[in-house]
């Protein structure tokens, strides 16, 4: 989830969380297959990862992106699945940017 810088300076994951929730997140994605579906999807597509990411391969994002009409990604250098805690302002940023572009 977090660089090895990150995680020695703060508390990892949300210690309210249910275990059935967490045993949900695991399964669904997991099981969630949706690659058949992207090149339906019409909407402006902002994609966003890790670059050292080890939950979801890290080649990813150009994939996603090739196979979602219109799509741009962002790769977050030296961060992992939790890029958008570690790189908060530049994730809010990008975001920001993105849906405050004219359609």
């Amino acid at each position: 989830m977090y660089s090895p810088a990150w995680r020695a300076a703060t508390t990892l994951g949300d210690p309210g969380m249910p275990a059935h929730a967490r045993r949900c997140h695991l399964v669904a994605g997991k099981e969630h297959d949706v690659w058949d579906a992207l090149p339906r999807i019409s909407m402006p597509t902002l994609i966003l990862h890790g670059a050292q990411d080890r939950l979801t391969p890290p080649n990813s994002p150009p994939l996603l992106a090739a196979r979602i009409p219109g799509a741009r990604a962002h790769v977050f250098l030296g961060t992992r699945h939790a890029y958008f805690e570690e790189c908060r302002s530049e994730a809010r940023a990008l975001v920001t940017a993105f849906l405050n572009e004219p359609p």
